[in-house]
């Protein structure tokens, strides 16, 4: 017989161990769910907010050899899709990024560009048509710096304060304000 007695309770110990650690974990799981669950997307900073739509020397030329980009879903959400324009002949300014689907109108019915009447034409009713820079359409905001165009895909969730020498205006950042600015250095 050996001189140390067999213990019988250390299955049941490492039992009731391993449950509770288990219970802790999806405990602090659930509560980390429901925490970044109820949180406004642009509170959760995963990821680029902007689309980089690369060079604006390489960019205006495709436009204006082949008319406006289309990008289908940039954004991963399904349903944003958008429409690159550049007016102008200036690289650097001109630059217009707006949603590719009329108001209240399926996916698939996108702004189909009429080269020769330079304006947009809605591919499910052609009596709607929009001017060749988007005006009055859902706009996403474009920003050029160093030579790269990119779009801010999360206008509509935040606000911009700018501030003048004698005003401060805060407006969401929408088709209603500027959709092409030049960054000051």
């Amino acid at each position: 017989m050996s001189p140390v007695a067999p213990s019988g309770n250390h299955a049941g110990r490492a039992l009731l161990t391993g449950t509770l650690a288990i219970v802790v974990i999806g405990v602090i799981l659930f509560l980390a769910a429901v925490v970044l669950g109820n949180r406004n997307s642009t509170d959760l900073r995963l990821g680029d907010q902007t689309f980089h739509a690369g060079s604006t020397s390489r960019q205006s030329k495709a436009i204006a050899k082949g008319g406006p980009i289309l990008y289908s879903d940039v954004s991963g959400e399904k349903g944003r899709d958008m429409i690159l324009q550049h007016l102008g002949s200036n690289e650097n300014t001109g630059w217009y990024a707006f949603r590719a689907q009329p108001a209240n109108k399926a996916r698939d019915c996108v702004w189909e560009w009429q080269k020769a009447k330079h304006q947009f034409r809605a591919t499910c009713d052609h009596s709607l048509t929009a001017p060749a820079n988007g005006a009055g359409l859902e706009h996403y905001r474009v920003h050029v710096r160093d030579g790269q165009v990119d779009v801010d895909l999360n206008f509509a969730a935040r606000t911009t304060t700018t501030t003048t020498a004698s005003t401060t205006t805060t407006a969401p950042e929408s088709g209603n304000v500027p959709t092409s600015t030049t960054e000051a250095p």
